[in-house]
């Protein structure tokens, strides 16, 4: 009877319903800090990771296995102690599991080159839709409603949208401040992200974020072939961007995420004639044309 119960429990847990979306890995980098006391950066990095996985940033009731996976690099260039002041990178990855595999495929990999924040150790980072109460809790309340949105939008065609509606609320709500980072007119920063995201002008990047991740990835255990078409129908799908904007943001989101595991899909496996897909690839993404040669 006691292992039953025990059983039970172990089943419940594993299976239980967790208030948070998010299952981040922080990383704060204060090698460029010449200074004794580093505790300042551990204290940062915990109060981070805190905000990000035990807040709820949607109404699902969300499993274990459903949290979702990143990791947020934060490289600090600057520190002022006097001031509370810090400034810096900050990497942002977010990756989503294959479906019959136990591979994880990236989903966002952003670098946000303009971060400034003000922290004082041990202050509470408190999220709500409708107050930043600092810098820092704005920017993180923007990356985990992105991430949750991009990866809404692999499962489900523009599923996405409640959680960029948020990620925008949140730069409109930070519009008064100085930060770069939310400011209309500046390239690749958030205000750019978010607007290009939820731009009509650009869904065709949602759509192929949803056909390559279920018409394509989530298919290669079964079918290889299928996947292989799947994958190259979203790259279609995503040249009609090019279209309307050359090298547009969304169109190198996309590529930061993808480049090289489309040179490993398309590089080995059943066969595929990639000559058209190496062509569309060559126009509409040329940075990486090395790694399209390679297919």
């Amino acid at each position: 009877m006691l292992n039953r119960i025990v059983l039970f429990f172990t089943l419940f847990i594993g299976f239980s319903c967790f208030s948070q979306e998010l299952n981040a890995t922080v990383t704060v980098n204060s090698d460029k800090i010449q200074q004794t006391n580093k505790q300042i950066f551990n204290t940062l990095q915990n109060a981070i990771r805190d905000f990000l996985n035990n807040n709820r940033f949607t109404n699902l009731n969300t499993k274990r296995n459903e949290l979702i996976d990143c990791n947020l690099l934060l490289i600090i260039n600057t520190y002022d102690p006097n001031q509370n002041s810090f400034s810096g990178t900050l990497q942002v990855q977010s990756s989503r599991p294959v479906f019959q595999s136990s591979y994880g495929t990236t989903v966002l990999n952003f670098n946000d080159r303009n971060i400034n924040f003000q922290y004082i150790e041990f202050e509470p980072l408190t999220y709500s839709e409708n107050a930043i109460s600092s810098n820092l809790v704005g920017i993180l309340s923007f990356y985990a409603n992105m991430i949750i949105g991009l990866d809404s939008d692999t499962f489900g065609l523009m599923e996405g949208t409640a959680n960029y509606q948020k990620a925008s609320n949140v730069v409109a709500m930070m519009q008064q401040g100085s930060d770069k980072g939310w400011v209309m007119g500046e390239a690749n920063n958030r205000f750019a992200l978010v607007n290009d995201v939820l731009s009509n002008s650009f869904e065709p990047y949602r759509q192929a974020l949803y056909e390559y991740h279920i018409k394509g990835l989530d298919l290669m255990s079964q079918s290889p072939d299928k996947a292989k078409a799947g994958i190259a129908s979203a790259i279609s799908t995503l040249s009609n961007i090019h279209r309307v904007r050359s090298n547009a943001l969304p169109t190198r989101i996309f590529f930061d995420a993808k480049a090289t595991e489309i040179q490993n899909i398309f590089s080995g496996g059943p066969a595929y004639d990639p000559s058209q897909l190496i062509e569309t690839l060559t126009k509409i993404n040329p940075t990486n044309a090395g790694k399209w040669n390679r297919m």
